[in-house]
């Protein structure tokens, strides 16, 4: 690539200093880097928040690209500072959930780095390890040289289903306070096979789905701008209506 392009997507906010602070690093070490924020403004130490917005908005950049992803980056027993090949893209992030509720066992290695760190505290992954780590893999440097092949640490990944129906979860609110399933409009329906449903939170019944946003004049189940379902009431907020937050399991009948 070129102009090698690296993303940012982290839980610091658009207040802080950080993203100027591993800019210039990268912008210093990287020859003609692309530099491209993502987001900026997750829920702190949301790991559901971040996973979502990285299928959706990171999935789609050319073979070559690194991602930085700085989420609850805390190097703990076990969860170690990692870079995930998946599609010929490169995630650099902490091996603490994150990276198995993105991409399962569906990826191509995983390498937990050696770390280096220049400072004697450890505090700033996303510019000691991270960016290092970019320069790397950007300049070339092959995987089993920055550290040992490794497995990702579970988490609770996508909905499940069960003798009754499917077991979903919340794990995106957007700024409009739909909230997000981990399930796709797809997948609902390969499961469903034609048949009705019953999806019940907190004693409000939802059974089709619904069109368009706009059609969602109550509790309504409809398709999301990402393909994934999405609880929502037209021109309200269906999460704080329903009582919803992100994380929580809401169960879908299948009758």
């Amino acid at each position: 690539m070129s102009s090698p392009i690296v993303t940012l997507t982290t839980d610091w906010g658009d207040r802080s200093f950080f993203a100027g602070m591993v800019k210039g690093r990268l912008y210093s070490s990287i020859p003609d880097v692309r530099v491209v924020d993502i987001a900026h403004s997750l829920t702190p130490c949301d790991l559901f928040d971040a996973a979502y917005v990285i299928r959706n908005a990171c999935m789609g950049f050319p073979a070559g690209t690194v991602h930085i992803i700085d989420v609850l980056s805390e190097e703990k027993e076990g969860q170690g500072f990692i870079v995930v090949k998946y599609d010929s893209q490169y995630y650099l992030c902490t091996n603490n959930g994150l990276p198995y509720i993105v991409f399962g066992n569906s990826y191509q290695q995983v390498v937990e780095l050696n770390t280096y760190w220049t400072s004697k505290f450890y505090n700033f992954a996303a510019y000691e390890i991270f960016c290092s780590a970019a320069s790397g893999i950007l300049s070339g440097t092959p995987l089993s040289e920055m550290g040992r092949d490794t497995t990702l640490v579970e988490s609770i990944l996508n909905y499940m289903v069960t003798d009754s129906g499917i077991r979903a979860h919340v794990w995106h609110i957007d700024t409009y306070g739909n909230a997000y399933l981990d399930i796709r409009y797809e997948e609902l329906l390969n499961i469903l096979q034609n048949k009705s449903f019953d999806l019940n939170i907190r004693g409000v019944h939802i059974s089709e789905i619904r069109k368009s946003y706009a059609e969602c004049t109550q509790s309504s189940l409809t398709v999301s701008e990402s393909g994934y379902m999405e609880v929502a009431i037209y021109k309200n907020r269906a999460a704080g209506m329903l009582g919803l937050k992100v994380g929580d399991i809401v169960e879908i009948k299948i009758k």
